[in-house]
């Protein structure tokens, strides 16, 4: 199998470092201890049902069922875009003709590759699309965009709704090169935190 580090880096200006003295017989050696003031959007984060309040259904950060966050069955919808407009819409998704029938769905619209995060004119999911999405039976959803737009189509109050948990701004989705792979978030275990900063890792299973 190969493993993909999924996960942007939390950048150092979001932490200080000191050093600490600490004595060990005749020898005095330097502790490092780092002290993190982190966004629970720094680096690649993952947002529960209740990061809105009004979806608030008691799972979070601290109490998440492992088996809804490791090893998790995920299938990977990959879209060609050259050429579209910003607005993605369910045709696209139906004309990939992948069936998603795990419990996490992984997009990749191209943006991180090519644009490198920049957020002109970025892809964002359109009301179809997302409709599309929510009725899948997963929980776990993935992607390089979600919205950024003037007039907001609600993809997170969709999700939330339905109880869908969503991993933001992953990297390297490009790099996985299978259609049905497992992956592992591994978020801060801070109860009560329901959004929060998280390790993301994709699994892909050798050819056979």
């Amino acid at each position: 199998m190969k493993i993909i580090d999924l996960t942007l880096d939390i950048k150092k200006e979001e932490y200080t470092t000191s050093i600490v003295k600490i004595p060990v017989s005749e020898q005095t050696y330097r502790g490092v201890i780092h002290n993190f003031t982190l966004s629970s959007m720094s680096g690649t984060y993952i947002d529960f049902p209740g990061h809105i309040e009004e979806f608030k259904d008691g799972i979070d950060a601290g109490n998440c069922p492992l088996e809804k966050l490791f090893m998790v069955d995920a299938t990977l919808i990959r879209l060609e875009r050259k050429g579209k407009g910003r607005e993605i819409s369910v045709a696209e998704l139906e004309e990939t003709g992948i069936k998603v029938n795990t419990g996490c769905l992984i997009i990749d619209t191209g943006w991180e590759k090519e644009h490198h995060f920049d957020a002109t004119d970025i892809y964002f999911y359109g009301k179809d699309a997302i409709r599309w999405i929510a009725s899948q039976s997963i929980h776990l959803f993935i992607s390089d965009v979600y919205e950024n737009h003037s007039e907001p189509r609600g993809i997170f109050v969709e999700f939330f709704k339905a109880g869908i948990s969503t991993v933001c701004i992953p990297i390297n989705l490009w790099k996985i090169n299978k259609e049905k792979i497992k992956v592992c978030v591994l978020p801060l275990k801070i109860p009560g935190a329901v959004q929060v900063p998280c390790r993301l890792i994709a699994i892909v299973p050798e050819p056979e």
